[in-house]
């Protein structure tokens, strides 16, 4: 009975161990912890009472004391730290010690997630072998941060090949792909880096879809071409937010679209013609909003849209900024070239970058003769420039041409590139609001919250292909447009890629490398080691 009891005794602290890792690991289901550890627990009760006078005399030793005092010192410690780790997982946070805070959120990733106002589940597909294993985890780690700024964010995985069901109620194409569900929308992306993710939770929770439209038929930037001049990778940015981007050309059309949130009007090469200017004008007039970019006159290229940006107080200026600073130098884009890192306070501005605007003209503002209309500067040139007003008037000279400070004539910087403004629509502006019969006013309820906006900036190549992944660019822009359609939630450092550090080594230092940790080290610690034992000998 005794020996029955031994073996009672043994398997109970193994069968409670046992029950213990169950419970830390979750590998079974709750009912077979409890199952587990009460067996465990009844075999120790079943020793105890057949061999109590052993148990009895065991707990009257010295040693049994002093053990019973480690024990509860070992208990006390874990209990300690465990209530130390609840604490710090109810109220956890995140520190990010890298110099680029490669893992931390981008901005345009925080805005979103703080304004989420619906559940989003995101399920991931993928198989359990390497290499997918490798993008689950990090994934994973990734999602987790995006828990940790909204709780509205739940993610599971599946393998598809152990679960063929679940592939094939989520229409999967491919392993690898993570899907977004929320509305009643849902979304496919095979990218698993911050930007494809935070995309892919703009569209699934956007109610509707913008639209934005390209004017066209003057030689302006194409969204389609994906040379060094076009506006592919600015197109793709913006369908990556969820707008719809399309072309106009009113040379066919004789009205800005009525669903157009946003025109923009990319380094026109043409004037444009009378009624083109008018469809423009009658757009702005009843609240529209436009990008105006606009280059600075060439032999080759002179356009005047002054008659039509005038009445919004917007002074283009007949010049080119010059910046001799080394920042220009520095990039290999000379003076014509400068970089802007002052940005007044604005939501379009918030946390950019320097940009660098290849040849830009300067952007002033007038001053308004009435409280509708405020406009204000949002990007600015260093000291150090200023506007060049003696402008070449042949390809000849344009070959030839080295702009020089004349201060009688040029006006020295900072030189403002970029206006923004926020106006009270010219067509309600000229009604009497007062004078509206109760019937007209339920008819345009919000009438009265219309506001045109507009943005003019000196230049449309920083924006092009070449530079928009340069500096601040694409950030620029992008916050230009979502300011202007009224996303500014969206407004802020796009999602940052991971950058690559490497170290040059010669062969020489390699060699020494070798040497010192391959030889000398080792052979340091052999000796150390030898005059120890010889010492204690």
């Amino acid at each position: 009975m005794k020996q029955v009891a031994s073996i009672c005794g043994y398997l109970g602290v193994v069968l409670v161990l046992l029950g213990t890792y169950f419970y830390a690991t979750e590998v079974v289901t709750e009912t077979s912890v409890l199952l587990t550890l009460f067996v465990g627990i009844a075999m120790i009760a079943t020793f105890a009472i057949v061999e109590w006078g052993m148990v009895r005399d065991r707990l009257e030793l010295r040693s049994t004391r002093y053990g019973a005092n480690a024990a509860a010192l070992v208990v006390i410690v874990i209990g300690i730290l465990s209530f130390i780790n609840l604490i710090g997982v109810r109220y956890s946070k995140r520190i990010d010690t890298t110099s680029t805070e490669r893992f931390s959120l981008s901005d345009l990733t925080t805005n979103v997630l703080a304004d989420l106002d619906t559940d989003v589940h995101i399920i991931g597909f993928f198989r359990s072998g390497e290499p997918e294993s490798g993008m689950q985890f990090a994934l994973n780690d990734l999602l987790n941060q995006y828990q940790y700024h909204s709780k509205r964010i739940t993610y599971e995985f599946f393998d598809p090949v152990r679960e063929p069901s679940v592939a094939r109620q989520y229409n999967l194409a491919q392993t690898g792909t993570v899907v977004f569900e929320a509305n009643g929308k849902a979304e496919h992306v095979t990218r698993t880096n911050e930007e494809a993710i935070t995309n892919a939770l703009v569209k699934v929770t956007r109610g509707e879809q913008k639209a934005i439209y390209f004017l066209e038929g003057h030689g302006e930037h194409n969204i389609n071409t994906t040379d060094h001049i076009g506006y592919s990778q600015l197109r793709q940015s913006l369908l990556n937010q969820s707008y719809t981007v399309n072309s106009i050309s009113l040379l066919t059309e004789m009205a800005i679209p009525a669903n157009c949130n946003v025109l923009i009007v990319a380094g026109p090469k043409k004037n444009l013609l009378n009624h083109e200017k008018a469809a423009i004008t009658e757009y702005l007039d009843r609240g529209g909003r436009a990008l105006f970019m606009l280059n600075p006159d060439s032999p080759l290229e002179q356009v005047d849209l002054g008659n039509m940006l005038d009445p919004w107080y917007i002074t283009i200026g007949d010049d080119v900024v010059v910046d001799p600073s080394a920042t220009g130098r520095m990039i290999g884009m000379g003076p014509l070239a400068p970089v802007v890192n002052n940005f007044p306070a604005h939501d379009i501005t918030r946390n950019l970058t320097p940009s660098v605007f290849p040849g830009v003209r300067s952007m002033q503002a007038a001053i308004a003769s009435d409280d509708t209309v405020e406009i204000q500067t949002i990007a600015m040139t260093s000291d150090r420039s200023w506007a060049e007003t003696s402008l070449p008037q042949s390809m000849d000279e344009a070959k030839e041409f080295a702009p020089e400070l004349d201060p009688g004539r040029d006006r020295v910087g900072p030189i403002s590139v970029a206006l923004a403004i926020t106006a009270v629509p010219r067509k309600l502006a000229r009604q009497d609001m007062a004078t509206l019969t109760p019937q007209q006013l339920a008819l345009r309820p919000d009438e009265h919250e219309i506001k045109t906006r507009i943005v003019a900036v000196g230049n449309s190549t920083f924006a092009a292909n070449a530079y928009f992944r340069q500096w601040g660019n694409g950030d620029f822009v992008m916050n230009a447009i979502n300011w202007l359609s009224q996303e500014e939630d969206l407004i802020a450092i796009r999602p940052k890629s991971s950058d690559t550090r490497l170290v040059q080594i010669s062969t020489s230092q390699l060699s020494s490398i070798m040497i010192f940790t391959v030889i000398l080290a080792p052979l340091c610690v052999l000796l150390l080691g030898g005059v120890v034992y010889w010492k204690r000998r």
